[in-house]
């Protein structure tokens, strides 16, 4: 074989630290985020929050959407490697080691700032306390009563054997083995103030199971409001409950009221007893594991404009330390390892806070284009969503699609409508019969607004639903009618049907 050397040239796409820096900041949702700035801050001695002054808060901040600001541009990801390597500039971190870099920095974002954006327009956070938990709600009311000391040590095991529904799925066995044998707890004295534990606020923790619960409402409901004492289907409800609670579950109706020898009329208002009762006695108190979302934007209406803006509790303030920074433009004598270990982490620090204000700056300008293209939402609802694709606001902003995924991913919106998911207004296109296009939100929320109006004896089908979007210009098939109706939890016909209307 014969050896020989060739040229070859080649062009490919190189990401700078920096710009994976800002990538990676810009894909973490907010508590993770949180999390990456307090690690920078722990490990950087040059990197200081910037604490906001009680005395004059900063609300929220708006900023610019204009593409030609002198600020720190987003991050963006063209599909042109040429094009790519010209937006990474300015995430080269400058020479400069001036101690007011960062001075200069916020002086220039200020400059993005609409001008007309006053103090009367700013909204402070809301203060909350800690809720209640369902366990420390129980343990007050234990204590309030009369119980031996053994009794309380009983209902105290008893409540920490709950679970967050409030059912206690332990057996009374494995809970007496639990004690010590010293004491001579036997299941007779559990089983007696487990009886207490269901008597306490709200009425039906402590039970085994849906039926147990459901008796106990029902029982409940019965002896605390006049109308249910005399109740003509008290009784039924009772036995329905005991015996058949799983034909309620399928809303067999027609073999429940066979087997039963009842009318439409009787087993209906046993029915409705029963529908009447809110099995989720527990809904009302906090839970350990409760998952919080700190909306990253605030949408509002000022006058009659829609307009973006950053929550300031997940808007970081950064700066770099003067201490450390001016001790390198002083006279001071540092020797080698201190003045590259200054430098390192003064680079280290700017371009952190580079990639941390390219993120706000992308994300509010994500926002804001989709706030411009879902207004009808705002305005009217889920009816007025207009169908929309990453590559609509890809287009729009000059940025690559999977920027503006890592942008929507796990960022939230808050709204006079609700807190919603960025990626919540992205949705596919179903024609109409004018050769228009409509968004699959709108779809759903159409089909959701004919199922609440429907006849309770007669519900609509999916191919009924589907006839009458078309009447309304929507051609939507039935299957399709079916996978949207599924996805919003909603029944078919046969379980949605009622006895009497």
């Amino acid at each position: 074989m014969k050896q020989s050397l060739q040229l070859k040239l080649s062009q490919q796409l190189t990401l700078t630290p920096q710009l994976k820096q800002s990538l990676r900041l810009l894909q973490l949702p907010s508590l993770d985020l949180e999390q990456e700035i307090q690690h920078a801050l722990d490990n950087n001695p040059l990197l200081e929050r910037v604490e906001t002054d009680v005395t004059q808060p900063e609300g929220i901040e708006t900023l610019s959407p204009a593409r030609n600001s002198d600020t720190t541009q987003p991050v963006a990801e063209a599909s042109d490697p040429g094009a790519e390597m010209e937006r990474t500039d300015h995430l080269v971190p400058e020479q400069d080691l001036s101690s007011n870099w960062e001075e200069t920095f916020e002086s220039q974002r200020s400059k993005s700032l609409p001008g007309n954006m006053d103090n009367a327009n700013i909204e402070f956070s809301q203060y909350t306390v800690k809720q209640e938990s369902l366990f420390e709600h129980l343990e007050w009311q234990v204590k309030m009563t009369m119980l031996s000391p053994q009794d309380q040590h009983i209902a105290t095991t008893l409540l920490h054997c709950l679970d967050s529904e409030g059912y206690l799925a332990t057996d009374i066995a494995d809970i007496v083995s639990i004690f010590n044998p010293a004491l001579e707890i036997e299941a007779d004295e559990v089983n007696a103030v487990l009886s207490l534990i269901k008597t306490l606020d709200p009425i039906g923790v402590g039970a085994r199971d849906l039926t147990e619960r459901l008796l106990i409402l029902l029982k409940h409901a019965r002896a605390s409001d006049p109308a249910h004492q005399d109740h003509p289907a008290f009784e039924l409800a009772q036995k329905i409950i005991q015996f058949h609670l799983n034909l309620v579950g399928t809303h067999n109706l027609a073999k429940l009221k066979k087997t039963l020898g009842v009318n439409d009329q009787d087993l209906s208002a046993a029915l409705a007893l029963i529908t009447s009762l809110n099995p989720r006695v527990t809904s009302q108190f906090s839970s350990d594991n409760e998952n919080y979302v700190i909306p990253d934007v605030v949408v509002k209406k000022l006058g009659d404009t829609w307009v973006a803006q950053l929550n300031s509790e997940n808007h970081t303030k950064l700066r770099v330390n003067n201490t450390y920074s001016e001790l390198l433009n002083s006279n001071a004598n540092l020797d080698k390892q201190s003045n590259e270990f200054i430098q390192h982490n003064l680079v280290e620090a700017k371009n952190f806070i580079k990639g941390l204000m390219s993120r706000y700056d992308t994300l509010i300008l994500v926002a804001q284009a989709i706030l411009e293209r879902q207004q009808g939402f705002f305005e009217s609802g889920e009816t007025g969503m207009q169908p929309m694709v990453l590559n609509d606001i890809a287009t729009a902003l000059d940025m690559h699609e999977s920027t503006i995924s890592r942008a929507t991913a796990g960022k939230y919106l808050h709204s006079p409508r609700g807190v919603f998911e960025l990626k919540y207004f992205f949705s596919s296109a179903v024609s109409n019969a004018d050769g228009a296009t409509s968004s699959s939100t709108a779809i759903r929320s159409l089909i959701k607004k004919m199922v609440a109006a429907e006849s309770k004896v007669k519900p609509l089908s999916d191919s009924k639903i589907a006839k009458e979007l078309e009447q309304q210009g929507h051609i939507v098939a039935r299957r399709t009618v079916a996978k949207y109706r599924e996805s919003m939890n909603i029944a078919p016909s046969s379980q949605r049907k009622s006895l009497v209307s």
